[in-house]
């Protein structure tokens, strides 16, 4: 959990911008990671993405990997 915070909630407050970002709410920045397991029962889950919201554009698993084939 003090990894998860570290890397969202955290910077948001030390910038002063939880207002723009940190959480998942209405009005404020939609960057983030769908996982397909709870990275609280193990952090290794954080690599099991399932899907991606990058300024509100999803990219699905398969749009992912189109992607990775670009680099």
């Amino acid at each position: 959990l003090h990894a998860l915070q570290a890397a969202t909630i955290e910077p948001a407050r030390w910038f002063h911008k939880t207002d723009e970002f940190g959480t998942l709410a209405k009005g404020k920045a939609a960057d983030f990671v769908i996982l397909d397991a709870n990275p609280l029962d193990d952090i290794a889950n954080t690599r099991s993405i399932a899907a991606v919201v990058q300024q509100g554009v999803f990219f699905d698993r398969a749009k992912l990997a189109d992607l990775r084939e670009l680099q």
